[in-house]
């Protein structure tokens, strides 16, 4: 094997052990409690399922997008340190005896399913970005449209 396969090893580690360590973070959030549920539950009701999604306020609505926003970067720079590894497996010169070969070969796979369920990762956090988003939206327009009322009853007065 090239005298530098310790350091495409070591490329491969830190990306493995990143992307696992930021996905375990997102699924983390699962257990967390925002406004008296969780954030799946939440998720299911702001697709139509149950009475839907319900923030406290819009402060407390901008928080969360923030932190799924942060959780989105984080999975994002994990997608560049899989491509950092996977180049560095395919520019590294390695020996062509058989356990070398079946070691590039199994890294290789195993970074390009790593690399999938990174994708993966990333587009169902963007997509709660934006259900988040559009929740945040009516909870402002129903806020707004409380204000506007109490403004008339105050006129009335």
């Amino acid at each position: 094997m090239a005298e530098n396969w310790e350091a495409t090893a070591d490329a491969v580690n830190r990306a493995v052990t990143g992307a696992m360590a930021s996905l375990e973070d997102v699924f983390e959030k699962e257990r967390t409690v925002y406004g008296g549920s969780t954030w799946l539950e939440d998720l299911t009701s702001s697709v139509g399922i149950g009475k839907g999604f319900r923030f406290p306020s819009v402060e407390d609505a901008n928080k969360i997008i923030n932190n799924f926003k942060d959780r989105r970067d984080s999975i994002e720079k994990r997608r560049y340190e899989i491509q950092v590894a996977t180049e560095a497996l395919i520019s590294a010169p390695f020996s062509t005896d058989s356990v070398s070969v079946s070691y590039l070969r199994a890294a290789k796979e195993a970074l390009a399913k790593l690399e999938e369920l990174n994708n993966s990762a990333l587009k169902y956090t963007t997509s709660y970005i934006d259900k988040l988003e559009a929740a945040k939206r009516v909870k402002a327009d129903s806020e707004e449209e409380t204000a506007a009322g109490f403004d008339k009853t105050a006129e009335a007065s």
